[in-house]
């Protein structure tokens, strides 16, 4: 039997433990600096994802968390009732169009964001859903009010319009001087400043009816139907009627004498939730920057509505009437 060299077993474990030693501490040191390695990339990708996008509009150069979703995303949510020339899909191109959608698109384009979708919602449900996350901002021609600001928080202004009044072509009105308290029916598309003026001139005794006849659409229907005397709407949406779609308001004619008050003299502004108020923030400086372009001018134009009847300057683009600013 041969003898075991007691030296020889040893030096052979030794070697053994060092060697183990040696895979196992190299094995290591590979995996961290491997995870660090994969750490940095994913920061620089990061990093270089964030600057492809301009935060010039951003205050101090970074995102709100609002923006960073969509972005994320990649959708902008806008509701609307879907009235021309506002908001609204286009039927012969399936476009989001109207000078309130091309003003979001290219403040969306700007701020990152992908795509814009618009949301069909009745005027009235508009801040329900806007409030209930089914939308992101509301753009649809509607007027900054003291009611809607305990609700939502309203943006800069973008543009103002009025009121005008939509009559048969044989009516003998002319004016609210020539209602006929008992007889004179109007109507009004529900939620709008319009039904506020409608209902007034009945509570005044104006009138004998303020009636709630749906959008636009149905009441001008109504209005050729002979189911009331007059339609009090936007002066725009019958500007671009009588420009662009005459065979919509065939039979009818706007009141010459018709003038507005200053409860009807609109300013337009979009709205977010009390939670996005950094957001809406964000989309005000991209706005600021179209109009100083002379962009919103030419969407008026684009559309063969005058600038020079809704237009406003910078300075003139402020209000006061939120309730919450920050």
């Amino acid at each position: 039997m041969k003898k075991l060299n007691l030296k020889k077993v040893a030096a052979m474990s030794l070697a053994l433990t060092l060697s183990s030693m040696l895979l196992f501490g190299c094995s290591s040191e590979k995996e961290d600096t491997t995870t660090e390695a994969k750490t940095d990339a994913a920061t620089t990708e990061a990093a270089a994802t964030e600057s492809e996008y301009d935060n010039s509009y951003c205050a101090d150069g970074v995102p709100s968390a609002k923006l960073t979703e969509l972005r994320e995303s990649g959708t902008l949510k806008v509701g609307s009732s879907g009235d021309a020339p506002f908001a609204y899909m286009d039927q012969d191109t399936g476009e989001f169009s109207g000078v309130d959608a091309e003003i979001i698109k290219e403040a969306a384009k700007r701020l990152g964001i992908e795509n814009v979708e618009m949301e069909l919602i009745p005027f009235s449900e508009l801040i329900l859903n806007l409030n209930s996350s089914n939308i992101d901002i509301i753009a649809d021609c509607m007027y900054i009010r003291a009611d809607r600001a305990e609700q939502v928080y309203l943006g800069e202004i973008w543009y103002t319009q009025g009121g005008g009044l939509l009559l048969p072509e044989d009516s003998a009105i002319t004016s609210i001087e020539d209602f006929d308290p008992d007889s004179t029916v109007i109507g009004f598309t529900p939620g709008t400043v319009w039904q506020t003026t409608v209902e007034g001139w009945a509570a005044d005794g104006l009138i004998k009816e303020a009636r709630a006849t749906g959008d636009q659409s149905e009441s001008i229907v109504a209005l050729q139907y002979d189911k009331i005397d007059g339609f009090l709407t936007d002066s725009t949406v019958l500007e671009n009627l009588f420009g662009n779609e005459p065979d919509a308001v065939t039979g009818l004619k706007m009141a010459e004498g018709y003038k507005d008050d200053e409860t009807t003299i609109g300013r337009i502004a979009p709205s977010v939730t009390f939670d996005n108020i950094a957001f809406m923030k964000e989309v005000d400086a991209v706005v600021a920057e179209l109009r100083e372009e002379g962009y919103i001018d030419q969407v008026f134009e684009d559309y063969n509505l005058d600038p020079a009847l809704h237009m406003i300057t910078n300075e003139e683009r402020t209000h006061d009437i939120n309730t919450k600013t920050e």
